[in-house]
């Protein structure tokens, strides 16, 4: 794709200070049939937030939200002009029903958590991205890309605020059309904080702007169970932007419990023309076991 020369230095600007913040490197622990799909079959797998470890995904910061402002008007004598339970009753129908999706990176590196909670408990693989490549491929393809914030506290967010002092006590949403606008941009915001147990993780996380029902990116799964996926054609979107896998994929790290011999997953990746990927290749020093 041609961009002009204030798109790309636009682009460039926004990488520059997100690689500041976050680093030059993120590792996104995986198992192998996910490794296999990224390299040989050229996807992404965004996963479901229904699907997550934490039990309060989204939903913790909305309940966090709806106790706030329960105990402001309390504490203020406050009469609402609008329905409080009502309203909150159609953000949690709308929140629901959106299909919001994830892919997701850390900041920490070689971290024995990590390993054992998403790569298969070690067994799997890290794959190191170019966190500048990344965020150059990803920036024009409907992704946000950033970090979480480990908090689900909302009495300092702009959204409570909004919906406290401005809908709630005077029937006005500024900034928005509606309260669907707003809804969605609640759910956009408590899909990026998690909850403060979960801070060593240190995580980035891609999720793709809102998803329809019938959105062709929307595939299912079957495993134990049946799990919704979010399928991104990463070939398509490397050749839109002119690049090459090896452009955002630096190395493979073999996880601390993997029986993987390093010799076969270098010339797996021979085999699939990555020339420069299969001379780095490594192998983990977290001592788990």
């Amino acid at each position: 794709m041609t961009y002009n020369l204030v798109e790309i230095q636009k682009r460039q600007e926004s990488t520059d200070k997100f690689v500041q913040k976050v680093g030059k490197t993120l590792w996104h622990y995986t198992s192998f049939p996910a490794l296999d799909g990224i390299l040989r079959k050229k996807k992404i797998w965004f996963g479901s937030a229904t699907n997550v470890n934490d039990a309060k995904e989204v939903i913790g910061f909305i309940d966090n939200l709806k106790q706030n402002i329960e105990n402001g008007l309390t504490q203020n004598n406050i009469k609402p002009k609008c329905d409080v339970d009502k309203i909150f009753k159609e953000i949690y129908d709308r929140t629901s029903q959106k299909h919001l999706f994830m892919f997701c990176l850390s900041q920490a590196l070689d971290d024995a958590a990590q390993w054992d909670r998403y790569a298969d408990h070690g067994r799997g693989v890290a794959i190191e991205f170019n966190t500048e490549a990344l965020h150059n491929l990803l920036y024009y393809h409907g992704m946000i890309i950033g970090e979480q914030y480990y908090t689900q506290e909302t009495r300092d967010h702009e959204l409570y605020k909004l919906l406290s002092s401005s809908y709630i006590s005077t029937g006005i949403l500024e900034g928005f059309s509606n309260l669907d606008g707003f809804i969605d941009n609640l759910a956009l915001c408590a899909l990026i904080h998690k909850h403060p147990t979960f801070t060593a993780e240190k995580e980035i996380r891609i999720a793709p702007y809102f998803v329809t029902d019938n959105d062709p990116h929307i595939e299912y799964k079957t495993f134990n169970i049946i799990k919704e996926f979010y399928i991104l054609d990463l070939q398509k979107v490397l050749e839109t932007e002119n690049m090459h896998r090896e452009d955002i994929i630096n190395s493979i790290i073999i996880g601390p419990r993997s029986s993987q011999n390093p010799k076969d997953l270098e010339n797996y990746c021979r085999h699939l023309g990555l020339h420069k990927l299969a001379q780095n290749i490594k192998v983990s020093d977290c001592p788990l076991r």
